[in-house]
């Protein structure tokens, strides 16, 4: 039998090609080898060689004059498929429509990956004061509304290793840090089949999120609205979990007709 230590062989270099497309993608100007290796810590040479390869491969490009490397058009490619190929994004953009339509706030929909949640669809807000997240980013569980909702319908000893696991990075005041705190709010998530972010991964901002079930009862994906936390007063609030709890069991009606 293979040991669960060689299932889960990974190679370094791949992983430091994967660091290194990300770095850039977080860059808003063209990097050079040495800012690279310097943002990630690692090697100059090794970083050099890296950024060859992935210039060979098509995934960035060089600037001749300035030698600074930026993503490709290649990768935009890339990603325009792997949304294609998302069906879960596609089937639920109805109900993401209808959710920013009945709020007027914007609208995201996210999935787990690893010890993260990802944005994989957003419907923006048309008010001029709005929320934006880009499709593809990532945000910590601990400190977002949908990936306290992961968390929360997790069975308990899977939910307990994940839980030890995270760093409790402290975002803003209102970051839960604490293990106690979070397994007392992810109960009473359970409970009432919603969630809350009330200014704990950035300043001024408000999210509440509910779950979309797939054929098997597991959670797949979680519907969102996020905005200005001036926006999120004690009525709008009760409205608004109507709404996402509504729009959300619909969804998930919708997808367990792919049983």
């Amino acid at each position: 039998m293979e040991s669960k230590s060689k299932s889960k062989k990974t190679i370094g270099s791949v992983k430091k090609a994967f660091d290194i497309i990300n770095y850039i993608a977080d860059q808003k100007q063209e990097q050079g080898a040495t800012e690279i290796s310097e943002g990630l810590g690692y090697g100059v040479s090794a970083t050099y060689h890296i950024l060859n390869t992935l210039k060979e491969s098509n995934i960035i490009t060089q600037n001749e004059k300035t030698k600074k490397y930026k993503l490709s058009l290649k990768l935009w490619q890339l990603g325009m498929t792997a949304y294609n190929q998302n069906n879960i994004s596609l089937e639920l953009k109805p109900y993401l429509a209808k959710l920013r339509d009945y709020t007027g706030e914007t609208a995201n929909l996210t999935i787990l990956e690893g010890e993260e949640i990802v944005y994989v669809a957003q419907e923006e807000s048309d008010k001029l004061i709005k929320m934006f997240t880009k499709t593809g980013a990532t945000a910590p569980l601990h400190c977002t509304a949908s990936g306290k909702i992961f968390l929360a319908y997790k069975d308990q000893e899977e939910r307990d290793n994940i839980i030890g696991g995270l760093k409790l990075e402290r975002f803003t005041d209102n970051t839960i840090t604490d293990i106690k705190s979070l397994k007392k709010e992810l109960l009473s998530i359970k409970e009432h089949g919603y969630g809350f972010d009330v200014e704990e991964r950035d300043e001024d901002v408000s999210c509440i999120a509910a779950p979309v079930f797939g054929p098997n009862e597991d959670v797949m994906a979680c519907l969102s609205i996020s905005g200005p936390n001036n926006r999120f007063s004690p009525d709008n609030k009760e409205k608004w979990i109507r709404i996402i709890v509504d729009i959300a069991k619909e969804a998930s009606e919708h997808l367990k007709t792919f049983k």
